[in-house]
């Protein structure tokens, strides 16, 4: 697939939804006719999209009225009810409420350097969904844009603000998941690209949030030759943080680093692979000052755990809800305000010769 760039000409909020909708209702109702599949799937018998979506309209107007009226919009745009554009905006929530198991995605690496950090995230999903993401180019008001790689009708994911702060994006499992349905954390990671000023006000943003599905949102600040970097992990039970190590090295992928969610961590029975991404990024770019975006391609780039590896690939032998692959590689430049992303995983990225 060609990565597809969308960037919008509409800065108001509704009418920018509108905007896309009109331009993508085929793949947007393909996107949640997907999530229809997947959530019927993972619960065994058919799921209420209508209601679930509603619950999450909900919770988004509580994150953020603006992105409450772009999903509006979307909806609008692509002729298909708000409950059904809500609902894939809370995907994740979903499928913690469904009960979903097996659910893993997503190695991060970020390197911090003297104001010009390295941010790469390997994007691990479900294979029906290899064609159902694009790239949004979103212009504000006040002139700063936000970039972020996101699947159609969804409003955000990985991303990055002119604003000089970054977003990688793993999802993770606490026993507390699936009580209802919280704020939905690809709304916050959008809301967070596009109102924090600062770090600080990021964090803040995402400490207080009342999430029913776990998430490390990964953020990335770079300003006036300094960087910084903490993954904030989002969990029903409070939130947690992880910090770079003495080197200016982050890793994650898709187990708690933080207590005490780590003792409520499920994630370690039935994705134990996490460990060992984990430990294989840790040995390669560990203690490295001179790492580069193709350095931590190139240290993802490793299939010894087969369907659960750094660089994945669907099994075709496997059922659907049990098949995922790197849907993308994607490079954040945080003081640009720009993100690179490349359809495949890290062992097709392009490198330089």
């Amino acid at each position: 697939m060609t990565v597809r760039t969308f960037r919008s000409s509409a800065t108001a909020a509704e009418g920018r939804g509108r905007e896309l909708g009109r331009a993508f209702a085929d793949e947007i109702t393909a996107t949640v006719d997907a999530y229809q599949r997947l959530f019927d799937r993972a619960a065994g018998a058919p799921v209420d999209l209508a209601h679930l979506g509603a619950l999450a309209a909900e919770q988004i107007a509580l994150v953020s009225p603006a992105l409450a009226a772009e999903i509006s919009g979307i909806a609008e745009g692509a002729g298909l009810p708000i409950t059904s554009i809500a609902a894939v905006n809370a995907r994740t929530e979903i499928l913690a409420a469904v009960g979903a198991i097996g659910v893993h995605e997503c190695s991060t690496a970020v390197l911090l350097g003297h104001g010009q950090p390295v941010a790469v995230q390997a994007w691990d999903w479900y294979a029906d969904l290899a064609d159902l993401w694009f790239v949004w180019e979103i212009p504000h008001p006040d002139g700063h844009v936000t970039t972020t790689l996101t699947e159609y009708g969804i409003v955000g994911k990985i991303g990055v603000s002119t604003r000089g702060l970054g977003v990688l994006f793993n999802i993770l499992h606490h026993g507390s998941d699936g009580a209802g349905i919280g704020a939905p954390v690809h709304v916050l990671a959008r809301a967070v690209l596009d109102d924090a000023q600062d770090l600080n006000q990021a964090l803040v943003r995402l400490s207080t949030a009342p999430v029913s599905a776990s998430s490390s949102l990964t953020l990335i600040a770079a300003s006036n030759g300094e960087s910084a970097a903490v993954s904030v992990e989002c969990n029903p039970g409070g939130v947690g943080y992880a910090l770079p190590d003495d080197g200016g090295l982050l890793l994650h992928t898709n187990h708690f680093l933080s207590t005490p969610a780590a003792f409520h961590d499920t994630e370690l029975r039935t994705g134990p692979d996490t460990v060992l991404r984990y430990d294989t990024l840790r040995r390669r770019l560990a203690g490295r000052a001179d790492l580069d975006v193709s350095d931590v391609v190139s240290a993802m780039n490793s299939h010894l755990l087969g369907g659960g590896a750094l660089c994945c690939h669907a099994d075709p032998a496997l059922p659907a809800a049990a098949q995922f692959q790197t849907l993308a590689t994607v490079a954040l430049d945080v003081v640009g305000g720009t993100l690179t992303a490349h359809d495949g995983g890290p062992c097709t990225f392009p490198r330089n010769t």
